[in-house]
């Protein structure tokens, strides 16, 4: 037993990562990159974090944005709140210098009418997204409910798509909008699909999704869910 507690110790001080419900020895070289770290200081200057740390799960944004770039099409998140992961992904991939559009559809003060964790943490914040993207040209603020705002995303090539509405309906419609207009190879990024056992009703309602439409989506350490149009 004192070997096994010392063992255990010893990996717990060796830890490499240990934030937002994730903890690993593995290598995490991006956390020291100087290109992920302005990036991801501007996200959390937003205010959109409160305080956490979700690197890993900006990373991954961040990867998934940079791959996006060898494909043709546009850029929409769906469940912006202030802004972070969007801004912090227009950073590390240089989003302001592209030929692209890339669309935020949020209400910008929660959704009142549905249970959310952390409700508090969603307050109006429409002005301050407005200030925040001001210096892009090629983002559009759109504000309002899913699935009623989807239409004002004028594009028919989307190649990165992320999803973080903290509600199934919304979710799924989004998804299922977007399936036909996602090119070849586009990445989407499901925030919440597996972060916790509160989010089992958006993993269950994307796996039945999932079925239908006939794509499969990866379980990512992060929480996070994956999937690639192919």
């Amino acid at each position: 037993m004192r070997a096994i507690l010392k063992k255990t110790l010893s990996s717990l001080l060796s830890f490499r990562y240990f934030e937002d419900g994730m903890a690993t020895v593995h290598v995490a070289d991006f956390l020291e990159d100087p290109q992920f770290k302005n990036a991801y200081r501007l996200g959390v200057a937003t205010g959109s974090w409160h305080g956490c740390e979700i690197r890993w799960r900006a990373y991954n944004a961040c990867w998934a944005a940079k791959q996006a770039l060898s494909l043709d099409g546009d850029f929409v998140e769906c469940g912006v709140n202030r802004g972070g992961l969007s801004r912090t992904v227009i950073d590390y991939v240089g989003f302001a210098a592209l030929n692209r559009r890339f669309f935020l559809l949020d209400t910008y003060r929660g959704h009142p009418d549905v249970a959310q964790p952390n409700q508090n943490e969603y307050q109006e914040c429409y002005e301050d997204v407005l200030r925040a993207f001001a210096p892009f040209s090629n983002v559009r603020i759109i504000r309002g409910l899913v699935p009623d705002t989807l239409s004002l995303v004028d594009s028919d090539r989307i190649c990165y798509l992320s999803i973080d509405m903290n509600h199934p309906p919304p979710e799924v419609a989004a998804l299922r909008y977007f399936w036909p207009k996602l090119v070849p190879g586009a990445v989407v990024l499901l925030d919440d699909y597996c972060f916790s056992e509160y989010y089992r009703p958006g993993k269950t309602a994307m796996d039945s999704l999932s079925q239908e439409l006939d794509f499969s989506i990866l379980t990512m350490p992060t929480g996070q869910g994956l999937i690639i149009k192919t």
